[in-house]
């Protein structure tokens, strides 16, 4: 695999990390109590898991059932991570937070916190791209640990959204997420870089870490 392991903590977090969901969380739950907040919490992270997780093992059956090639799949995973990278930079009305009713429930758990913000379909996308790059069982296991690792992440960050957005502010966030998207993009170019590279049209070019 051409990704080292900073590199595929830096995608999962961008693209599966409580950035987005968090603040999405933290509105629809303004005025529940604490047990239904935690209650919240808990089944969108497990559901995120889940379907991450899903896509990690099926990722190889995928591409075999729609005869996808590996280096195809990079130059379209890198694009679309470009698109969404640039939008993090840019910013744009696609990055609202969709409309829900305003009485929250349990169901806001699964949509649209867990999907399609927490688990974001540039993270599917990331998961399958990444996991058909992988040549072992040793990077799938590495993928693996880091998914549960940031979901684990994900799960108490959201238990002290509340305290922690009010504290740092939008204009922070806003920084970060710009930060963020440009290290996405730089990632997702040299991601269709790779895949250049194995269709034989660039030079393999050294790369550095």
């Amino acid at each position: 695999m051409n990704f080292g392991i900073v590199d595929l903590f830096v995608v999962f977090l961008i693209t599966l990390g409580p950035l987005k969901s968090s603040i999405v969380y933290v509105t629809l739950t303004a005025d529940a109590d604490a047990g239904f907040r935690r209650s919240i919490a808990i089944r969108t992270v497990l559901t995120a898991t889940v379907v991450a997780l899903l896509f990690l093992i099926a990722g190889e059956f995928l591409l075999d059932a729609f005869h996808v090639s590996i280096p195809a799949l990079k130059l379209g995973g890198g694009l679309i991570l470009v698109l969404f990278a640039l939008e993090m930079v840019l910013g744009s009305k696609s990055q609202e937070a969709p409309k829900t009713d305003s009485a929250a429930s349990t169901n806001i758990a699964v949509y649209p916190l867990a999907m399609p913000l927490m688990v974001t379909p540039q993270g599917l996308v990331a998961i399958v791209t990444l996991t058909a790059a992988a040549p072992g069982t040793s990077e799938l296991v590495l993928m693996i640990g880091l998914i549960l690792g940031i979901m684990a992440f994900n799960f108490i960050f959201l238990l002290g959204a509340h305290r922690i957005l009010s504290a740092i502010g939008p204009a922070v966030l806003k920084v970060v997420s710009v930060i963020v998207g440009l290290l996405l993009v730089s990632l997702a170019i040299q991601l269709m870089i790779w895949g250049l590279t194995d269709l034989g049209v660039l030079q393999e070019l050294p790369v550095k870490g």
